[in-house]
């Protein structure tokens, strides 16, 4: 996949000291949080439970705005990456 996607998220307030070098209330790609918040994890693995939760982006600890168009083959009834539980559609 190349090129920007439209979804962003910004930093709830509350949860800033989890995530030290994000700036909350400022909307952010999901790329760059994604980059971001696996540079955490990497850096100290024992955060992973604390800032993840079924997907890695934290759904208490963000808000999120936009749109990303689906990637060639996954369910387009679904919204995101994760939650495609199906093969992939093959390719027309």
């Amino acid at each position: 996949m190349t090129g920007r996607r439209g979804r962003e998220g910004r930093l709830k307030e509350e949860h800033a000291e989890l995530y030290p070098g994000l700036a909350p209330g400022t909307w952010i790609s999901v790329e760059r949080l994604i980059g971001h918040v696996t540079d955490l994890i990497q850096r100290d693995r024992s955060k992973a439970k604390h800032i993840t939760g079924p997907r890695l982006l934290h759904e208490d600890h963000f808000e999120f705005r936009g749109r990303s168009e689906r990637p060639d083959g996954l369910p387009s009834g679904l919204t995101r990456l994760s939650d495609s539980g199906a093969d992939p559609e093959p390719a027309v």
